[in-house]
């Protein structure tokens, strides 16, 4: 996973939390609450799925992140085996899991992304064994 994450205030513009996936090469950023608990996720999707709803572009753009977000956001704990995780992005056919711990209060802190691309590379790499992968393969 990607520890550490980027992530925006639910009150920031489109605008700039797609200049901030830009700048950083990346496809989502996740949003928080005031405190920093984790509030929603918003991707390239998202805007693309507001734009195509018939709002003007400039607009969706001028909009805070909170407005087009994914508010429920399918998360994994840092201790989760690589096949559980493998099983819920192709569950849920999504290409990133927010990596979160629970804090005293309940909530959830954001602690790290866990992308298909994190998947592909450490098999490249061999960190990962075909039998995790063989395996949730085929519990999905």
């Amino acid at each position: 996973m990607h520890q550490g994450v980027i992530a925006v205030p639910a009150e920031t513009a489109v605008h700039e939390a797609i200049a901030l996936m830009q700048q950083h090469r990346i496809h989502a950023v996740v949003v928080v609450d005031g405190p920093g608990y984790l509030a929603g996720i918003v991707s390239q999707t998202d805007c693309l799925r507001a734009w195509s709803e018939g709002s003007a572009y400039e607009q969706v753009m001028r909009d805070p992140v909170s407005d087009i977000m994914t508010q429920s956001v399918v998360t994994c704990m840092p201790g989760m085996e690589i096949d559980r995780a493998i099983r819920l992005l192709n569950r849920n056919r999504i290409h990133r899991l927010v990596v979160v711990e629970e804090r005293n209060d309940g909530r959830f802190w954001p602690v790290g992304i866990l992308s298909m691309t994190d998947i592909v590379r450490a098999i490249e790499s061999g960190d990962i064994s075909a039998a995790a992968i063989h395996g949730a393969a085929a519990a999905t």
